[in-house]
């Protein structure tokens, strides 16, 4: 009697969750053989989000482009094709000389700049300077590696002063380099004069990220615990706030069990002596999927329209979004891993055309709205939606004078069609 309690107790449950929205079965996608059945004590669903306005965009089918052994390849091919791409895997040590050289590409922006209202300082320059603590650069025979904990931001010094363009423009900090999500890998290479901060190297990255927000990894099976577990959970909507901490789009987090509430994961966190330590929250099932998202145009759709007007920040600054970083949260959903900027994503992702010179009629004959396509221009990106009442949309975070993600009709009617010069097909 109990099970059938119990039984019914459920069927009742999922009926009324569908309801509301559209109740999935996860795909078997997490690279390894089947979650262990001892771990899901309630029935494994993912409640699929779709907002209304990506409803006309969405094709009819559902067909799976590209699967995740499929994904992993073109990875390396993206990797191949580019040398901003750090192999963490392989990167046992560096010289004095290396890390030098890391550091020291970064120059002060064309000043003025502007700290809020305020006009930043000579003094504040030097100082800052200073502090990336030259003088005691060492080799790194054995690298420290860590985790980040907190939704940090990656900086081209080591300072949390903002270095923006004008007095009251707060979107493009010049100091900003790229945010770091929880569950990021930097390998640590060198402490500040103040020791607030590390620089560090990331998978696409390397800057000055506040010590607060990484965690030291004692060992290999930590890491492979938090870094490489193929039982994971990853966040599908655009953001997550728990206890204070921020969980973006695409964040990947280990996978205990699904229960009542939704997917139970393990959250790396700082422990007191600076090493990483477990917390178990749980994620709704809205929220996230059990491994990556089966890889269709139609899901693409759905995770880039949960960005739609989500404001605009240069290098993703103050839990805002930029045109690389949106798609390329978008895209590692399904397990792609793209580099950071559009300087190097245009040159290393998919099929690529080139459309320079081409007619704008031309540039539309040659989109087309089958496969997942990336136009750029230079410094942009933008994600073609397809062809609705015979106009093409794309959707983009979109800097002046939009200021957000924002849906734009791609007609010469907009700087956007003209100065597309490549169009990226991901296969």
């Amino acid at each position: 009697m109990k099970k059938i309690f119990l039984l019914i107790f459920f069927s009742i449950l999922l009926v009324g969750c569908q309801k509301k929205e559209e109740l999935k079965t996860p795909t078997d996608n997490i690279e390894s053989s089947k979650l262990e059945n001892k771990l899901l004590i309630y029935p494994s669903s993912y409640i699929e989000t779709i907002s209304e306005n990506s409803k006309k965009f969405l094709p009819n089918d559902n067909t799976i482009l590209k699967n995740i052994e499929e994904i992993k390849e073109i990875n390396k091919n993206i990797a191949s094709r580019t040398t901003i791409i750090n192999d963490l895997d392989n990167i046992q040590s560096l010289s004095k000389t290396e890390i030098l050289n890391f550091i020291n590409k970064y120059t002060i922006p064309t000043m003025p700049k502007y700290n809020g209202s305020k006009k930043v300082a000579t003094s504040e320059i030097n100082s800052i300077i200073d502090n990336r603590n030259l003088a005691n650069v060492e080799d790194k025979k054995t690298l420290q590696r860590g985790i980040i904990v907190k939704r940090a931001n990656l900086r081209g010094f080591p300072t949390s002063i903002h270095f923006f363009d004008r007095s009251g423009v707060y979107n493009f900090d010049r100091m900003q380099e790229c945010e770091l999500l929880v569950n990021t890998e930097a390998i640590i290479l060198h402490e500040s004069k103040d020791k607030q901060w590390y620089f560090v190297m990331t998978y696409a990255y390397v800057g000055w990220v506040l010590k607060d927000n990484v965690a030291l990894i004692r060992d290999d099976s930590e890491r492979n615990f938090f870094l490489n577990n193929n039982n994971f959970a990853i966040v599908t909507a655009k953001s997550i706030t728990i206890d204070n901490n921020i969980l973006d789009m695409s964040v990947k987090l280990p996978f205990s069990k699904v229960d009542k509430d939704g997917y139970e994961v393990v959250l790396p966190i700082k422990g007191e002596d600076g090493y990483v330590e477990k917390k178990y929250i749980t994620l709704k099932r809205n929220e996230a999927h059990l491994g990556y998202l089966d890889y269709t145009k139609r899901n693409v759709i759905i995770q880039a329209f949960k960005y739609e007007g989500t404001p605009y920040s240069w290098a993703s600054l103050d839990q805002n979004v930029d045109c690389s970083g949106f798609v390329s949260n978008v895209f590692r959903t399904f397990g792609f891993m793209f580099p950071r900027n559009t300087r190097y994503q245009n040159t290393s992702i998919g099929n690529i055309t080139l459309l320079s010179g081409k007619s704008n009629a031309e540039k539309l004959r040659t989109i087309t709205g089958k496969e997942t396509s990336l136009l750029y221009q230079n410094g942009h990106v933008m994600l073609y939606l397809g062809k609705v009442n015979n106009k093409h949309y794309i959707i983009h975070a979109a800097a002046s004078p939009y200021m957000k993600v924002v849906v734009t009709e791609l007609n010469s009617n907009t700087p956007y069609l003209g100065n597309i010069h490549r169009i990226n097909v991901l296969y």
